[in-house]
């Protein structure tokens, strides 16, 4: 290409230009901040990236004409200068998908701290009708036709179980959502511990629902503990799920604090029975 045309020399002039603009938009944006580690993530780059760039698209040619022997020096020092440029966009590149991930995840949790059940729940309001079976158990997720976060298959054994008992309906209601979202919603430990301590609220709920003055503790420790295993036997039925859920554990689990707050959505003292 002849480097004479007049259109090499535009697209030249404006490729400069671009790249002017990106190392000065990164230089103002790290450097003019209050934080010590953005301050020297900015000395960083105007040192060893902008400078340099700068150096090389408008001073080089000029400056190895005057200085034949820089020349030569320019053959090693170009190599770290690639090194150091290739370090600073995986960087980037890196750092532009770990924000992306951490938005991803805080979005998730979000969702499942926002999923509560409702009275309408609770009152059998929103009941769906039968699933296939079949159907219901061939995927994970399996049939949610109200939309609930509890299967249908699990909703409706619930209430079978517990025609007259609400209060109970709502601490396995409870129970039975958040193991939902455990199987439909963890992809990382951060949403794992999150409806592990959304589990831990429903387990309380539990106890509160099952709680008797008439009863020792160890007797409704044992009731707890049966209502425990029925939701669990309830939203883990199939190999498939148990298989999904073990899997959950085997990567993400993690240390972490119970959740503090309301142990129940839905009051229990303000359920008729």
């Amino acid at each position: 290409m002849d480097k004479n045309n007049i259109f090499y020399k535009s697209s030249v002039a404006v490729v400069k230009v671009v790249v002017l603009a990106i190392l000065a938009y990164y230089f103002v944006e790290l450097f003019f901040v209050s934080s010590a580690i953005q301050l020297a993530i900015g000395l960083f780059i105007l040192v060893f990236i902008t400078l340099p760039t700068i150096f090389i698209i408008f001073f080089k040619q000029k400056w190895n004409a005057r200085h034949p022997r820089f020349a030569k020096w320019w053959k090693v020092l170009r190599i770290f200068y690639a090194i150091i440029v290739i370090l600073f966009i995986g960087s980037t590149i890196f750092g532009i998908w770990h924000l992306n991930q951490l938005a991803k995840t805080q979005k998730a949790i979000d969702f499942i701290n926002s999923k509560k059940i409702t009275l309408d729940d609770v009152m059998g309001k929103n009941l769906p009708t039968i699933p296939d079976q079949k159907i219901n158990d061939s995927s994970i997720a399996g049939i949610d036709a109200n939309n609930n976060y509890i299967r249908d298959d699990v909703e409706l054994a619930i209430f079978k179980k517990y025609p007259n008992s609400a209060k109970i309906r709502a601490a396995e209601l409870q129970y039975a959502q958040a193991l939902q979202l455990e199987l439909t919603q963890v992809f990382d430990s951060p949403t794992l511990v999150a409806v592990l301590q959304k589990e831990g609220l429903a387990y309380q709920c539990l106890g509160a629902a099952v709680l008797d003055k008439s009863k020792t503790m160890s007797e409704i420790s044992a009731i707890i503990g049966e209502k425990d295993k029925e939701i669990n036997n309830l939203a883990i039925n199939t190999d498939l799920r148990a298989q999904n859920q073990q899997d959950i554990y085997k990567k993400y689990m993690t240390s972490y604090m119970s959740s503090s707050g309301n142990e129940c959505d839905i009051e229990l003292t303000s359920l008729p029975n």
